[in-house]
């Protein structure tokens, strides 16, 4: 019911009201790596501090969250250890609003997010194919609209999209230019936690490869409050970054998986190593606490 009230709600906001509040320096964007620490930088002005010889990773918060979201740090200490260059966005200013707000504003704020992108890697020589955008809930929609518009404006294809339990509210139906797809990104990889009845995260397969946790619903090993089987999609992720060890298989259906009637089918590595040639639905059990992989 509250998901059909958010769907009127969104008509009656208005498109060009939500539509025409988004401004370029409304979206803030900050650096790390093993040079600098939360260095401010901008469209068009991207420091010198940028190592051209890394990956990009640039992560998108969700709703109502901020710079200091809960899964920015860890993330950013795991992939800072491993390397790489590593942009945090804070689109504070509209992901706290009323929830239809922040949804009809995302493909303005992804045509920023695409500039700076674009920017980016034709300022630093960086090519798109080492850029990988990670955005969790609305953020996961947000990247979506990114790597559209990258396509649309630059004619340049962003190398890869994590999309971290996608939200489901006002995207459960929406086609896919009006959403993340698989076409956003050369590599477009979903973790799914929260889908199902009441759930955050949307019940659909989006990516090239998508996996599906303990099924890809609430409630998640742990887990005892709300979002936290939502805010579990990037806290695996995150583990993942430096471990090979969620180990997933292909499979038609959580059932199938749970007796053991895909065990011979291939094999897949949720996270950072994620094998794009072997593409499909992907499941996998976890434990109930730190460290969640269970190889």
């Amino acid at each position: 019911m509250w998901k059909i009230s958010v769907f009127y709600l969104l008509i009656t906001v208005g498109v060009n009201f939500v539509h025409g509040n988004v401004q370029a320096d409304d979206i803030r964007y900050f650096l790390w790596n093993r040079d600098t620490n939360q260095e401010r930088i901008s469209i068009n002005n991207y420091g010198n501090n940028i190592d051209r010889n890394a990956p990009v990773k640039i992560l998108i918060h969700g709703w109502m969250h901020d710079i200091n979201s809960f899964w920015y740090s860890n993330t950013r200490q795991a992939y800072v250890a491993s390397g790489a260059n590593v942009i945090a966005i804070d689109w504070s200013r509209h992901s706290q609003q009323i929830v239809a707000i922040s949804i009809n504003r995302l493909p303005n704020l992804g045509e920023f997010v695409a500039k700076f992108v674009l920017g980016l890697s034709e300022s630093q020589g960086i090519p798109m194919t080492r850029i990988h955008i990670l955005g969790h809930s609305l953020g996961a929609h947000l990247a979506g609209f990114a790597g559209k518009s990258t396509q649309r404006m630059g004619g340049r294809t962003l190398g890869r999209i994590t999309g971290l339990d996608p939200a489901d509210i006002g995207f459960t139906n929406a086609v896919s230019t009006q959403r993340l797809d698989k076409s956003d990104a050369e590599r477009v990889d979903t973790i799914l936690t929260d889908a199902g009845i009441g759930g955050a995260g949307i019940n659909r397969s989006l990516g090239h490869v998508n996996f599906w946790p303990n099924g890809g619903i609430a409630v998640q090993p742990g887990c005892f409050y709300y979002p936290c089987s939502h805010n579990r999609a990037p806290i695996y992720f995150t583990e993942g970054i430096l471990s090979d060890l969620f180990v997933s298989t292909l499979c038609s259906s959580y059932t199938q998986y749970f007796w053991g009637t895909c065990r011979n089918n291939p094999r897949n590595i949720m996270g950072e190593r994620t094998n794009f040639q072997v593409t499909g639905d992907f499941y996998l059990t976890t434990n109930v606490r730190s460290p969640f992989a269970r190889g």
